[in-house]
């Protein structure tokens, strides 16, 4: 018979009624107390009845996850690690994930068909008609990767981010920096922008437009179109001797379009990346990049919907999360190595 609340109350010296707080995260429990029953109920290996749990709370005990068909979920791909970071907190809170990519409907199937308790709507392509209709639905959501008045938001510091990187270019004797991005109308990557002129101005540094290049928006081969319309306008003298990407694919395919060219990185052009994904360790040479902390984000989206669940008339937060920038070799900067071949700058 396999155990019950009353048994993992036994074992840990304390009331179900205490078993049951614990169990469904309710305030008013001692850290001490809330270990000694989560110990007892492994040791036992009590699994508590999450059907019964739901209906008591009335709750479907599901978030969902949404994002615009347009995006990959494939390996390492930005999304899967906001979403695999959303699952495992999730899981620690008794809930489940379901992912769709609906990102382009008004309100996705999932809240129509009422089977989710709340939203994360992940990145900048979900049309702000959805997420208003969400909110007049009275839809508990927080967006991830995107912020909009009045809307609970986890972003990442893009300004910050991109000033950080180009500062960092700026002192290893760069003063011909370009910026090259798949496209402009992305709220991401119009952030990244603006932190990398930000940082050119504070350092007397005048901007120059052809020094920067976007690609095809929403295509395949955007991050080569922008680094060959860039090398386009720009040529001899006029050449950057350094290039800050929006992402770390348009970095990877500005280096192979460099290396077509016959120029070298980094001793001809420095070039910086943005996200930090699984590729910038595996390119030739690494690629310096500023890290986006993915899971954290999904962690963090995933407890703030909670936090709305519990207490919906609690107004809206935008949290922007720091961002670091990892040297590798593809900047140039020689400096002591950490083992793996990066450094935190």
């Amino acid at each position: 018979m396999p155990p019950t609340i009353r048994d993992v109350a036994r074992k840990a010296g304390v009331s179900p009624a205490t078993v049951s707080k614990v169990l469904n995260d309710r305030p008013g429990i001692s850290e001490k107390t809330r270990a000694r029953v989560l110990q007892a109920a492994r040791e036992l290996g009590y699994i508590p009845d999450m059907a019964g749990r739901g209906l008591a709370l009335r709750r479907t005990m599901n978030l969902g996850f949404v994002i615009h068909p347009r995006h990959s979920l494939g390996p390492h791909a930005f999304y899967s690690e906001v979403l695999m970071g959303a699952d495992q907190e999730a899981r620690k809170h008794g809930y489940h994930v379901l992912f769709a990519a609906e990102g382009d409907l008004d309100i996705p199937n999932m809240a129509l068909e009422n089977r989710v308790d709340g939203l994360i709507l992940a990145g900048c392509d979900i049309p702000n008609k959805a997420v208003v209709a969400l909110k007049l639905r009275g839809v508990p959501l927080v967006l991830v990767d995107n912020h909009v008045e009045k809307v609970d938001s986890i972003v990442t510091d893009n300004v910050g981010g991109a000033y950080e990187a180009t500062t960092h270019l700026i002192q290893l004797g760069h003063r011909r920096i370009a910026f090259i991005c798949e496209w402009f109308e992305d709220l991401s990557f119009s952030e990244r922008f603006e932190g990398y002129k930000k940082a050119l101005a504070d350092h007397g540094i005048p901007f120059d437009e052809t020094l920067v290049a976007e690609g095809l928006p929403r295509q395949p081969r955007t991050g080569y179109v922008a680094a060959q319309r860039l090398l386009e306008k720009a040529r001899g003298e006029e050449r950057p001797t350094a290039i800050l990407a929006a992402n770390d694919l348009v970095a990877v395919e500005a280096m192979r379009v460099l290396r077509e060219q016959g120029l070298r990185v980094p001793e001809d052009v420095a070039v910086v990346g943005f996200d930090d994904g699984e590729v910038a360790r595996h390119t030739v040479p690494p690629l310096s990049s500023v890290r986006v902390f993915r899971k954290e984000m999904g962690a963090l989206a995933v407890r703030r919907l909670l936090e709305i669940l519990e207490n919906p008339q609690q107004p809206p937060i935008h949290i922007r999360m720091f961002t670091q920038l990892i040297v590798r070799e593809s900047c140039g900067a020689q400096r002591e190595r950490q083992k793996g071949g990066e450094r935190p700058a």
